[in-house]
């Protein structure tokens, strides 16, 4: 028989895994004043995403003093060892919005991997997807209309994930070979290849996979063959797909090639790791 093996939860003592939005306002600083050591925050534990509007904020942490103009936003929690507030240089008012939500675990964990990726000052263009979820956001906590506190945790995830997907939309720029890594992890599933790659990154394929191996210790191909391995090795687990759907599934060109790759990695064919259907019952 199975057993999920689930304990009960005291309600008393639980971490909330859905987030609550703590505070949300609109701001005009202009003065010098305006400084604060997140360190020092007396407020318990948060996540802020604060978003210039107009004028110019600082952010300073371990990697230095950044300004954060218009199309920008930074991102902290109190209690950590960062401080943010009016540049002395600046010359114009600095007006920005921002959100404070608890740090619920699942939201955490994306918010920290945001920040670990692109650092703590963010892209947040006025005319995107992630500004449309920050505005609504906003206002629903003005005006007290989330439909339930699934509905505020909802929305912060997808302004995470928006914020996320800014950002990789910004290195096809500034960083080609981040873009190609974040190219490669979406289209893995996929039968894409090196030269499609480095084209999406508008780069020559021999530049883009000489440079990905030097930052990411593993060749582009190398990742894709690790990637669709993993991910047939689930299918394999956990469904009764057949080997070739699972080939083409996992953006293998054929179940030969999959079949080969999968013996030189697991030592065994992947019929012979099948579990069987009783055992699932």
């Amino acid at each position: 028989m199975y057993d999920a093996g689930y304990a009960k939860c005291d309600p008393m003592t639980e971490t909330d895994v859905f987030a609550t939005v703590l505070g949300a306002d609109e701001e005009v600083r202009l003065d010098r004043s305006y400084c604060y050591d997140n360190a020092a925050r007396g407020e318990g534990d948060r996540l802020v995403v604060q978003r210039t509007l107009s004028g110019e904020g600082f952010f300073l942490d371990a990697g230095g003093r950044r300004l954060v103009g218009p199309g920008w936003a930074m991102l902290f929690t109190h209690r950590e060892s960062s401080g943010y507030g009016f540049p002395p240089e600046a010359k114009h008012p600095y007006r920005h919005r921002y959100l404070a939500v608890s740090p619920a675990p699942s939201l955490r964990t994306v918010f920290d991997s945001l920040r670990r990726r692109f650092g703590s000052v963010v892209r947040l263009p006025l005319h995107s997807e992630a500004a449309a979820l920050f505005d609504e956001l906003f206002d629903r906590f003005r005006q007290r209309s989330f439909r339930d506190r699934f509905h505020e945790s909802e929305l912060f995830y997808r302004l995470l994930i928006a914020l996320y997907r800014e950002q990789v939309r910004g290195t096809l720029r500034s960083d080609p070979v981040e873009f190609g890594f974040h190219w490669l992890r979406d289209r893995f599933r996929t039968p894409v290849n090196l030269k499609q790659a480095a084209d999406a990154c508008g780069v020559s394929r021999e530049h883009f996979a000489r440079a990905f191996r030097a930052r990411y210790h593993e060749s582009p191909g190398g990742m894709l063959r690790r990637l669709r391995l993993d991910f047939a090795h689930g299918l394999l687990e956990a469904t009764e797909m057949s080997v070739e759907d699972i080939a083409v599934a996992s953006g293998f060109a054929s179940s030969n090639s999959f079949c080969r790759a999968y013996r030189s990695r697991f030592g065994a064919s992947p019929g012979s790791r099948r579990v069987p259907r009783s055992a699932l019952v």
